[in-house]
């Protein structure tokens, strides 16, 4: 069965109700997508970079990576979401560009996979984080463009569910697979979630075409007025906790290493993450029911932003790997709770039909907290560590995530719209 073909966009009445499959269906591609992420991000790159550099330069190498990776990023995802506003073809406006990035980010992913140097591991990162924010921008689209009011907390709850069932494949994977056997792996799963949009969804009928004018195209990013105020506040809240997040996946590794001295921890974050993983996928499947239930997504963001503060908090004391489980499994409530409800919070406050261009400034919110804290791991290697050591740089850095998941829960209550 296929998602219906004469569902309105975004503000247009009459949206219909999707049935379970239509709700996996639309969602699945987050599945592949951040399988590919969390393996990349958490395990392989760190790896990949201290056999290129050595540990003396992996820190800040890292941390480039990811700046000039991300850098990437903020610019592709709101203008190719906004090309794929404006595009029209038989297939719709979102699957083409959809395939377009995946020929380019597998293309470029294993260019990454195979590479000897760090300029050419580099290149490849470049190179995926344009096309996937190709394919990304353009799929962001797809949720408010067939996703009525009244399910969006649902979808939300589906888009969490695969979202941490993600985290525990891409770090299997990553930990499991050895030589190109993640890469290639990765990459067809990312071949099969684009397959599965493109074939089982089915876009709203085409609206009428309008003429491009570069002009108006470029001031459409200048979004602003009484209309977007809480899309401003939404995307605070979320820029704050996405950097406490990635702060945490980004160096875990080298935490386990250098704090707590675990020669090898892939076999350990492997387990961490599944342990987190399971509170995780509880809690996003009833978060996002219970918000659609209860009308009240700004409790559940902000208590769950609260809890994943606290424990962060732990690992600035923890001196024992039970005790990083403990925070795991805890930290996984508030996250599953999190990813459920935060999708929905950020379509409930778009205020025009320019869905794609409008998620693809909100994924900004993802993007620039990774060049935040990417530049933060530059300013530990630089300052911190050479004087303090590893392990009170480490524990520092974690000190701050609980500042960032805190102000994140606080600022949430600024938005009205919800």
């Amino acid at each position: 069965m296929l998602i219906s073909t004469d569902s309105p966009y975004l503000g247009w009445p009459g949206k219909r109700r999707l049935s379970v499959w239509n709700q996996l269906a639309l969602t699945f591609y987050w599945f592949p997508n951040n399988v590919l992420w969390t393996g990349l991000l958490i395990i392989v790159m760190p790896a990949k970079v201290l056999q290129l550099v050595g540990s003396g330069a992996a820190t800040s190498h890292l941390s480039i990576l990811q700046l000039v990776g991300d850098f990437m990023a903020v610019l592709a995802a709101p203008i190719f979401g906004a090309v794929s506003d404006h595009w029209r073809s038989r297939m719709g406006r979102r699957r083409p560009l959809m395939i377009i990035g995946l020929i380019g980010n597998v293309f470029f992913f294993l260019m990454m996979g195979f590479a000897s140097s760090f300029g050419t591991f580099l290149i490849g990162f470049i190179g995926v984080q344009l096309f996937n924010n190709v394919a990304g921008s353009a799929y962001s689209g797809l949720i408010p463009d067939l996703v009525p009011p009244e399910q969006r907390g649902t979808a939300s709850g589906f888009m969490g569910l695969f979202d941490n069932a993600a985290v525990l494949v891409g770090a299997g994977l990553a930990t499991l697979l050895a030589a190109m056997g993640y890469w290639y792996a990765a990459a067809a799963l990312l071949v099969l979630g684009v397959a599965v949009t493109v074939l089982f969804v089915r876009e709203p009928a085409a609206m009428e075409r309008t003429p491009f004018r570069l002009g108006e195209f470029f001031r459409a990013f200048l979004i602003g007025g009484p209309e977007y105020r809480d899309f401003w506040w939404v995307f605070i809240t979320r820029f704050l906790v996405m950097m406490g997040l990635y702060v945490l996946e980004y160096f875990l590794s080298y935490y386990l290493q250098f704090v707590l001295h675990i020669r090898n921890p892939s076999q350990d974050i492997l387990l961490i993450l599944a342990v987190l993983t399971v509170t995780a996928l509880l809690a996003a499947v009833i978060g996002g029911s219970i918000s659609d239930r209860i009308k009240k997504r700004k409790i559940l963001v902000s208590a769950a932003g609260v809890l994943m503060g606290a424990c962060s908090l732990l690992f600035v004391f923890l001196n024992s790997l039970t005790g990083i489980f403990v925070a795991a499994a805890l930290f996984g409530i508030g996250y599953g709770a999190y990813k459920s409800t935060d999708l929905a919070l950020v379509v409930d406050t778009l205020p025009g039909k320019t869905a794609a261009k409008d998620m693809g400034i909100w994924g900004l919110s993802t993007t620039l907290p990774q060049s935040l804290s990417a530049s933060l791991g530059l300013a530990m290697a630089a300052l911190v560590i050479p004087s303090f050591g590893a392990s009170a740089g480490y524990r520092l850095m974690f000190g701050v995530t609980f500042v960032l998941f805190i102000l994140g829960s606080i600022l949430v209550w600024k938005v009205r719209k919800a």
